[in-house]
């Protein structure tokens, strides 16, 4: 939805601005900012309702198993009485399906919590790595270093030249 909203966004902007104006997004498709930490945040809090939901039904029910039998003695009973729960097994077998299920929610939650913040780890580090490797091969004017693209050879006797390497020349 947040992508249609992006591309919705860009085609408002190039209707009023024409189609060789610069775009709003990089990519209308990438999850940044705001949307990413709404986006984990919405996982975490979806993670605290599944195991809320699963721990409550194991306090409430003893483990997750229906008795048959439960013995009443409230009011309007004016003696102890034998109250049947019905379908007892049919309710275990779709209480248990419901655990299994927020169960595997929640794994699943996880896991993509990881892949995210791994994801975005490695987008800094490959960006801070990126950006240290231009600094250190690159000149104040932006022209590559002397001798970076150049190739020695071990052993000849060529002469060591100080002009620029080619790539420095023609930029």
């Amino acid at each position: 939805m947040h992508v249609a909203y992006r591309e919705d966004r860009e085609r408002k902007h190039r209707l009023k601005y024409g189609e060789n104006c610069r775009s709003l997004y990089q990519n209308t498709g990438k999850k940044r900012g705001g949307l990413w930490w709404t986006y984990v945040l919405t996982l975490i809090f979806k993670i605290g309702v599944d195991v809320t939901f699963v721990y409550l039904l194991y306090h409430i029910y003893e483990g997750y198993d229906f008795p048959i039998l439960i013995k009443c003695e409230e009011k309007p009973c004016p003696n102890t009485v034998d109250c049947f729960i019905s379908r007892p097994t049919e309710k275990r077998i779709f209480t248990l399906f419901m655990v299994v299920t927020s169960l595997a929610c929640i794994l699943l939650s996880i896991f993509e919590i990881l892949y995210l913040i791994g994801k975005r780890c490695c987008e800094c580090v490959a960006t801070v790595h990126h950006s240290h490797h231009i600094m250190t091969n690159t000149m104040s004017s932006g022209s590559n270093l002397v001798g970076t693209n150049t190739l020695k050879l071990v052993g000849k006797n060529t002469p060591e030249s100080s002009l620029p390497s080619y790539n420095a020349a023609i930029s």
